[in-house]
């Protein structure tokens, strides 16, 4: 069974154009997504992403889109975004 948080990632992984493998469970630095998506060139690029997902998703009205810096990990965004909807 596929869960909301395993869609949600792979909709922000498709978005990125990056494989999943290499964004989660990683401890992979948002900055360091910017570095390697071929599409985020700056953090601006990195949260419509995820935003874009949120929406895609029909989620955007459940969630808040996550407040963090560069230095936060795609898995610290992943979680906040999975305690939302948990919350929800």
């Amino acid at each position: 069974m596929t869960t909301e948080i395993q869609v949600f990632k792979s909709v922000v992984a498709k978005r990125l154009e990056l494989p999943e493998s290499m964004l989660y469970g990683t401890s992979l630095r948002l900055s360091e997504v910017v570095m390697r998506s071929p599409v985020a060139t700056n953090s601006i690029d990195l949260m419509e992403a995820v935003a874009g997902a949120m929406a895609e998703l029909e989620l955007d009205d459940r969630l808040e889109l996550p407040a963090m810096t560069l230095d936060n990990t795609v898995d610290d965004l992943m979680n906040e975004v999975e305690a939302q909807l948990a919350a929800a």
